[in-house]
């Protein structure tokens, strides 16, 4: 890959600091109004396995259940996670490894990307990350190519 989500996205909106914890509301928000909007296709880089929770196993189910492609990726995720929805496992030098990702193209696109500035916090919600989001069509449909859908 030579370039990634958070390249494309903070090209052409402001990156803005972030926590984990954050994060993670912004990326459920994005997740809600997905489930709502029934996209044609939906796709996200959670950097490793050990953050992929039930919750988000269940909601990309969900998406996958009313017709949208569903992609994972991350570092040790096996390639079928739940009903529809595909994993996509990433070797330890892919940059995504460091980038939390949310694509949703569609009627109202949008890509969020969010980049690991691997501080070491001491609990893992509090992590700092940069993150940009954009609306720009382009740009969120380009996002999706680099995370195949």
């Amino acid at each position: 890959m030579t370039t990634t989500p958070y390249a494309l996205v903070s090209a052409v909106e402001q990156a803005r600091p972030v926590t984990k914890r954050e994060l993670v509301a912004l990326s459920r928000r994005l997740e809600r109004a997905a489930l709502a909007a029934a996209p044609p296709a939906v796709a996200a880089s959670l950097q490793d396995a050990r953050f992929l929770t039930d919750r988000t196993r269940q909601v990309y189910a969900a998406l996958a259940a009313a017709g949208a492609e569903a992609r994972l990726h991350g570092r040790g995720l096996q390639a079928w996670l739940a009903p529809g929805v595909m994993g996509v496992e990433l070797e330890d030098d892919d940059p995504l490894v460091d980038e939390w990702v949310v694509v949703v193209p569609g009627a109202a696109p949008v890509a969020l990307a969010a980049t690991d500035l691997r501080d070491d916090a001491d609990d893992d919600a509090e992590r700092s990350f940069t993150y940009a989001l954009t609306h720009d069509p382009q740009v969120v449909a380009a996002c999706g190519r680099l995370l195949g859908i």
